[in-house]
């Protein structure tokens, strides 16, 4: 297994959906998960689900509810969350990355903590994806240099793009996920570099009872994220992280 020396993500997260039995649906349970996980990390936030509804006819308007959907608890630097909600569990990982045996340790750590908290009646989706920002540094880039996947412009219209945003959605029918990219030019941290977001996220929607496979599925999405990244890139892209190191 192996990983780049400058490996430009940005936030990296194991995301594992569930439904929990009506017992546990208040957030009791969940704000109790503190307890155990506070000399780690000590903030603690509650998350919030916002849904907006419009109305037309003879009355126009908007209105927006917002129902609590759990805690989200961070270390004290703020790199790592660990998210207890009503519909699954989430561990993020913030710039500087590690490995993923770090990540996936820690996830899996927290996770007992969670499942023996709200004991889940079944886990209804895995995931795991990676954003990273890849800087160029140089102001002005053909893209193709750097990407192998961007959108193609009809040859009757200008070729140079100041900025792009592009999703594309792969079913992997071999393990019956699917994989998200998205791929967009944001603002460069300095005037000189070009930034660009190739944004992924491979999951597979599931109907498991217990929690057994989840760690070997969860081993596949990522060697399958690795694939598209690296389908992705250039050499001269690659060159901008630095040599590659084994875990």
């Amino acid at each position: 297994m192996a990983h780049y020396e400058n490996a430009p993500i940005t936030e990296a997260l194991i995301d594992i959906r569930v439904e929990l039995p009506p017992s546990v649906m208040g957030l009791q349970l969940l704000e109790s998960v503190h307890d155990r996980v506070k000399n780690r990390y000590p903030g603690k936030k509650k998350r919030i689900y916002v849904q907006g509804q419009f109305s037309a006819g003879d009355e126009v308007g908007a209105s927006t509810t917002q129902t609590p959907m759990g805690f989200s608890f961070s270390s004290e630097d703020g790199k790592q969350i660990f998210q207890a909600r009503r519909d699954g569990f989430t561990f993020s990982r913030l710039r500087p990355y590690g490995s993923w045996p770090e990540l996936q340790d820690e996830a899996r750590r927290l996770w007992d903590i969670y499942r023996g908290a709200v004991n889940p009646a079944k886990i209804t989706r895995v995931a795991v994806r990676y954003i990273n920002q890849i800087d160029i540094p140089l102001s002005a880039i053909d893209y193709k240099d750097y990407f192998r996947t961007i959108p193609e412009v009809s040859p009757e219209l200008p070729q140079a793009l100041s900025a792009f945003f592009m999703q594309l959605q792969f079913p992997q029918t071999d393990f019956g996920g699917l994989l998200i990219l998205t791929q967009t030019a944001v603002t460069p941290p300095t005037p000189d570099t070009s930034s660009v977001i190739l944004d992924l996220d491979v999951f597979k929607e599931t109907e498991m009872v217990a929690d057994e496979d989840v760690w070997g599925l969860l081993e596949t999405l990522r060697k399958r994220k690795n694939e598209f990244f690296e389908g992705c890139i250039t050499q001269r892209t690659r060159a901008l992280f630095g040599r590659r190191q084994e875990d």
